[in-house]
């Protein structure tokens, strides 16, 4: 065998080729590290946020293509989805989220270069096991990924604008930032017309839209509301359902122990027949084929916080949890007039929502609570001027964030724009995030149920903390009409007796003099310098009032005088001053004015004027015009 023979050059040239070898192989470690890098899984199961969110799975720093997580969701659902993207510094690199796809899934996140950091989805899942699969292209990556189990989340709705029409539409744009990214559900007019565009892209987030529908008056069988019902859903394919307006469950008509009348007892036995029709259709409902992916919402009201099965007998409910239904439960909690009351009011919301567990179980799991969002005229809830309205929808919210009985709740929906200031519109939205995504259980706002700034706001102590200049002796005065605060629209319901509290009844009453203006004023206090604050007041023509006259918006005696507000920056595009007629009382329509004014505060106080001249402080007719005045409300807006 002949032997090979090496010399110096030729361990020269090994030695090279070895250092080569070793520096290529630890490149080629280095990349295989890079792009084999496992992902960390911090959680994967059930852990619980508040009552209405549950962590099922946190990933972090995930960059491999084809990296697969699985979650489990324990029932059927809406789930959350959030992605934290990075990209490298030459912006390069898409990443796509898709779920469950060896079943044929979907991408449910893509992020493009220069994209938000934040990408977000909600999907509504079957129960069990489901799996993300992530592909990161380029140098983008993953830094968490989130699943998280959330109620169903309704906005009240798109396509019902405000009554006071000086407020933006609620369209689509409207509600681009603060409503659409929070909800999984739109409520709309049964004949709404969308673009399809609209359509399409709703439902490529697996979100939907459910009409609002009636209840067909004339009809007797279970077959005709059937029929009725089905129709809506034959005119507007796109829709995933419909939310019926209303199933009435008042008071029992009788107390424990207490034998019905026959005439109250032939009552019941006829709402319980009718309920049983009700639940007939329901079933034929379900039964068709072509409904079956369609969602059917019965909102249920009434002065009862009680399941009064008296009046819809014991198998209504049942029937809409057996058929999958959803039962919208109103609770039209209204602002309380102490700290106690507002207190007891809340617990009688818990105790009605354990009641309706006990009678009817499984009613959680397939109940929306549906609060009250009307919170401005011609009819609201938000009755007392010195108490801030977003707190009180915040207690309420962190109430079912919070307490043990309200537990397993379905879904959330606030009702109706139709009745709602912008601001409102938009707060649901902060709302939703803050408890319904992000899971928190401590209050979102920081303020005070009551607001400190202005006293004796509805004259109910007669001018007590007002600064008073009258033009002639007794042309203002401290005055009351019966039910006047109902007139305005501060109410809880048609046909109800007056507030007990009389809320709304007083007012200041004030004639116009050609000699001088008649002004009252107060210092308005506590306020943050630099922060947001909205004035809402009510006026009318007293001699409209008591002597009614149908007129005309154009007919109505107008306002006439000033509001001004000294030590604020005043933001003139969102004030305006608009008339509305009242209603439902009386019969013959007031026309009262509402003041709107958002200003930002210069210091801690400021100061509000009324008078009733005009602006240049000219004497100006007519004078003997007699105007009221009340509801002054200075609370934090939220911008």
């Amino acid at each position: 065998m002949k032997k090979t023979r090496f010399n110096a050059g030729h361990k020269t040239c090994i030695a090279i080729c070895l250092v080569a070898m070793t520096f290529i192989a630890s490149l080629v470690g280095h990349c295989v590290t890079a792009t084999a890098e496992e992902a960390t899984i911090r959680f994967a199961g059930e852990r619980k946020q508040n009552n209405l969110v549950s962590e099922l799975l946190e990933v972090a720093s995930i960059s491999k293509s084809g990296s697969s997580f699985a979650f489990t969701r324990a029932t059927p659902g809406w789930v959350f989805i959030s992605a934290d993207c990075k990209d490298k510094a030459d912006g390069k690199g898409t990443i796509k989220i898709t779920l469950d796809k060896n079943a044929g899934g979907e991408t449910v996140i893509v992020h493009e270069p220069g994209g938000t950091n934040r990408e977000e989805a909600m999907r509504h899942l079957a129960a069990g096991e489901h799996r993300l699969e992530v592909t990161c292209d380029g140098d983008a990556r993953v830094e968490r990924l989130v699943v998280k189990s959330i109620p169903e989340l309704i906005h009240c709705g798109l396509g019902f604008n405000a009554a006071i029409k000086s407020y933006p539409r609620y369209d689509m744009e409207f509600l681009k930032k603060d409503i659409l990214p929070n909800v999984t559900t739109l409520i709309v007019p049964h004949n709404i017309e969308l673009p399809s565009e609209t359509i399409e892209s709703w439902h490529r987030q697996g979100k939907r839209f459910v009409a609002e529908v009636g209840i067909n008056g004339q009809a007797k069988t279970a077959d005709e509301h059937y029929q009725f019902w089905r129709a809506f859903i034959d005119k507007a394919p796109f829709l995933d359902g419909f939310i019926i307006n209303e199933f009435i469950v008042n008071n029992p008509s009788t107390r424990p122990g207490e034998t019905a009348s026959p005439e109250r007892q032939q009552r019941m036995e006829r709402e319980q027949q009718r309920h049983l029709v009700f639940e007939e259709a329901f079933k034929k409902l379900k039964a068709d084929d072509s409904l079956r992916m369609k969602m059917v919402y019965a909102y249920v009201g009434g002065s009862g916080k009680k399941l009064n099965q008296e009046m819809v007998g014991k198998t209504f409910v049942p029937t809409i949890i057996n058929c999958n239904y959803r039962i919208a439960l109103e609770r039209y909690l209204h602002e309380m007039s102490s700290e106690q009351k507002s207190k007891d009011a809340l617990q009688v919301f818990i105790d009605g929502i354990e009641d309706w567990e006990a009678k009817a179980p499984g009613a959680k799991s397939h109940m929306v609570i549906a609060f009250g969002l009307f919170s401005m005229p011609p009819g609201g809830i938000n009755k007392q001027p010195n108490v801030d309205y977003h707190v009180w929808m915040d207690q309420q919210m962190n109430v079912v964030a919070n307490h043990p009985t309200m537990a397993g709740m379905a879904g959330l929906e606030w009702w109706t724009t139709i009745l709602a200031d912008e601001e409102t519109v938009r707060f649901v939205g902060k709302l939703y995030r803050h408890y319904a995504i992000e899971g928190k259980t401590e209050m979102l706002t920081k303020d005070p149920l009551f607001l400190p700034h202005i006293e004796n706001a509805d004259f109910e102590k007669g001018v007590e903390g007002w600064t008073l200049q009258a033009a002639e002796p007794e042309s203002i005065q401290p005055k009351s009409h019966p039910r006047y605060g109902r007139i305005e629209g501060r109410f809880m319901g048609l046909g109800r007796p007056a507030d007990p509290e009389h809320i709304g009844d007083t007012f200041l009453w004030m004639k116009r003099s050609e000699k001088s203006p008649n002004t009252f004023s107060q210092t308005i206090k506590d306020l943050q310098p630099g922060r947001l604050y909205s004035m809402k007041m009510f006026s009318c023509d007293y001699l409209d009032l008591i002597n009614a006259k149908k007129k005309t918006e154009d007919e109505a005696n107008k306002f006439i005088g000033t509001v001004t507000l000294d030590g604020v920056d005043l933001d003139t595009k969102r004030s305006f001053v608009e008339m509305y007629p009242s209603g439902p009382e009386p019969p013959i329509p007031v026309w009262i004015t509402y003041f709107w004014k958002v200003f930002r505060a210069q210091g801690a106080t400021a100061k509000l004027t009324v008078s009733d001249w005009p602006q240049d402080a000219t004497a100006a007719g007519p004078f003997g015009q007699e105007q009221t005045f009340n509801f002054v409300e200075i609370e934090p807006y939220h911008e």
